[in-house]
């Protein structure tokens, strides 16, 4: 049974339950406790959620596990290994996936596939894509992985497969629009595009990078030669600074604190001043990357540089280079120190035939 009550001393609102087996011949309390809350909203909420437990519990249909809102919490706290980025995404994820449980749903093991993908239907027809359903799976996915070890459950997401994305159309910049990109752009704003060209950051990487050199955490200056980012999956990468990022680092105004947003708003308003249309931060990641393998850097180090985690993810994206960016290529193999004429293929014959090993054809 559960009671909502107002104690008045405590100008607070709660809520107390108690469950007790009585089919054996010592009666046991099962579950129970109390929660006080200062919103009378909030605890008749919670005392519902009680309400529905214990009828499901008392017709056999759950145990005595803890609520998924409960567990939902508990996974929050078990979130903070991850970056501040993933652990809002999880948050938001699990959120938006616990609201969108039926009435009834309420114990952790309750949750099965069926569950999973009728959420997943519900984002399709609101028009999300296949992208966005994959990110909010992954999410639902690491948290009931973790119930099935933390309750010693079946994982109810392991038969839910990742959906087919459409391949994804990635911003290119050509030198030429880089160039009107720049000539648009105000002194700041031509900071920070020139610093994102000549490194490769992601937006979150830069914005990261400005408020740990605000606070002296990193050492990045003015006489920095190289920086060091902690990037996705919280994997470190060393960039060296050109002349011009260098320079850019001389500027204090590149210091300036901005988050994600305002940094793709600026520089978006700045690709619409120079008539480019939709530019954003990762346009000049993949502008970097692009430059630089047109300049014949070998694809693994420009793997390393971007931090991606396997070669295959930079040909992936970079296979926009087309057959005519690689037609002089070919050239380099033309050079003398490279080149064997016919003479040269004679005398080498000439000297393997003169070799007590080697038969003479």
């Amino acid at each position: 049974m559960a009671s909502l009550s107002y104690v008045k001393a405590l100008k607070r609102w709660r809520v107390r339950w108690r469950a007790t087996n009585r089919t054996s011949h010592a009666p046991n309390r099962i579950f129970s406790g109390s929660r006080v809350f200062a919103e009378k909203a909030q605890a008749v909420a919670f005392f519902a959620e009680i309400e529905a437990q214990e009828r499901l519990w008392r017709r056999g249909e759950v145990s005595t596990l803890d609520s998924i809102r409960e567990a939902a919490k508990s996974y929050q706290t078990y979130c903070r290994r991850h970056t501040a980025r993933t652990q809002e995404h999880y948050a938001r994820v699990l959120s938006a996936f616990v609201a969108s449980l039926p009435p009834g749903l309420v114990r952790v093991q309750q949750i099965d596939a069926r569950v999973i993908e009728e959420y997943l239907y519900r984002l399709r027809d609101a028009g999300r894509t296949n992208r966005t359903l994959n990110a909010h799976l992954t999410a639902i996915k690491g948290f009931c992985r973790w119930l099935s070890e933390r309750y010693s459950l079946p994982n109810p997401a392991a038969r839910v497969a990742m959906l087919i994305e459409e391949p994804p159309q990635p911003r290119f910049l050509t030198r030429d629009e880089y160039v009107r990109l720049l000539a648009a752009a105000d002194d700041l704003a031509h900071d920070r595009i020139a610093f994102l060209a000549h490194t490769g950051l992601r937006a979150s990487e830069f914005c990261r990078l400005i408020s740990e050199t605000r606070s002296g955490s990193n050492g990045v200056g003015p006489q920095a030669t190289a920086i060091t980012i902690t990037g996705k999956g919280r994997k470190r990468r060393t960039i060296p600074l050109n002349a011009v990022c260098r320079d850019i680092l001389k500027r204090p105004h590149i210091y300036r604190p901005t988050g994600r947003n305002p940094l793709y708003q600026q520089i978006a308003r700045v690709g619409r001043r120079a008539r480019l249309g939709p530019v954003g931060p990762h346009a000049l990641r993949h502008y970097f990357g692009t430059q630089l393998l047109l300049a014949g850097v070998p694809i693994i180090k420009v793997a390393r540089l971007l931090g991606h985690s396997s070669v295959t993810t930079t040909e992936r994206i970079y296979s926009h280079i087309l057959p005519e960016d690689l037609q002089d290529v070919t050239e380099l193999l033309s050079q003398p120190d490279l080149c064997l004429d016919r003479d040269d293929l004679n005398l080498s014959k000439r000297k393997d035939s003169a070799h007590p090993f080697i038969p003479n054809f």
